[in-house]
């Protein structure tokens, strides 16, 4: 996973969302099709996400990312 920079034996979600507050938890998690409710408990820590999981939410992060480097305005 590249986001490396944050620690891996730790919740690395919640410095991801802190970092970067223009990402709504909610409305990634609707994106993804994962519940909000058990995003936001991914990010509070009170359950950990699989790596596979994380796999997902990096890509889907990813993916946002590209579609917005597309506008042009």
């Amino acid at each position: 996973m590249a986001m490396n920079k944050y620690p891996i034996d730790g919740n690395v979600l919640a410095p991801l969302f802190k970092r970067f507050p223009e990402l709504n938890v909610q409305q990634i998690a609707i994106g993804m099709g994962i519940n909000p409710a058990l995003m936001r408990q991914y990010v509070g820590g009170k359950k950990h996400p699989s790596i596979d999981r994380l796999i997902d939410i990096e890509n889907y992060l990813h993916e946002l990312g590209a579609e917005l480097q597309k506008i042009k305005l």
